[in-house]
């Protein structure tokens, strides 16, 4: 066999070996691209149940606060959290929306920062939900005790007591707003924040945000994306 008949064999096995090993490599990025799809649709379906109850809650403060529109002192935390839930609809169909919104057919960068700016929105949400929490919970008492059992919380309580705890509740917002402002650039570098971030982000955004960043390192360190 010619020296040129060895050389022209091996650059066909060669070929080969290129076409089969991109091959593989597209198979590996519709498989990971697949888990992280699924990830997202879970997702989907517990905004889609969030977005159920979060409508049923609306309808029942909204059917409280109809029952109660001439009298003040239930009229008035009874908007509070009817507004409030309304506001937490607005963001779960935002969310929602977003998810369906993230093209899979485009490139991964454009896919990260897509989830990216999901995940970041999020969080918000979630640490202002946190945050605003102290502060609902008397409106929340005194229209749990209303709605469900026909006790008025002013007479039972008294207005100091519930007075007390609105102003707990300004307290600790205001030591929460404090602490964040002060302290947010040495959270941010640790371990325990960062995974807590991740945790509230919800355990489906940060697996599809994990199968990405895989991939993202996979395509860096191969080759053969760059040749493809």
């Amino acid at each position: 066999m010619e020296l040129d008949d060895i050389k022209k064999q091996f650059e066909q096995l060669d070929g080969k070996l290129s076409v089969a090993l991109r091959l593989n490599h597209r198979v590996l990025d519709h498989s990971i691209l697949d888990k992280a799809d699924r990830a997202l649709r879970r997702l989907g379906w517990a905004l889609g149940i969030e977005l159920v109850l979060g409508i049923v809650t609306v309808l029942l403060t909204g059917s409280f606060v109809a029952d109660h529109v001439r009298e003040p002192r239930f009229l008035v935390p009874g908007l509070v959290l009817h507004l409030f839930v309304i506001a937490q609809i607005a963001m779960l169909v935002r969310h929602a929306v977003a998810t369906r919104q993230i093209d899979f057919g485009a490139p991964i960068v454009e896919i990260q920062r897509r989830i990216e700016a999901l995940r970041v929105s999020m969080i918000r949400t979630t640490m202002g939900t946190f945050l605003l929490s102290p502060l609902l919970w008397p409106p929340l008492l005194i229209v749990a005790l209303e709605g469900l059992f026909g006790v008025d919380a002013y007479a039972v309580l008294g207005a100091p007591y519930l007075a007390a705890n609105l102003a707990f509740g300004l307290a600790v917002i205001a030591v929460g707003v404090l602490v964040s402002r002060r302290f947010a650039d040495r959270l941010s570098g640790s371990p325990v924040v960062r995974r807590l971030m991740r945790d509230l982000a919800g355990t489906n955004l940060a697996a599809a945000q994990g199968f990405l960043d895989s991939l993202s390192r996979f395509e860096k360190d191969d080759p053969l994306s760059n040749e493809a």
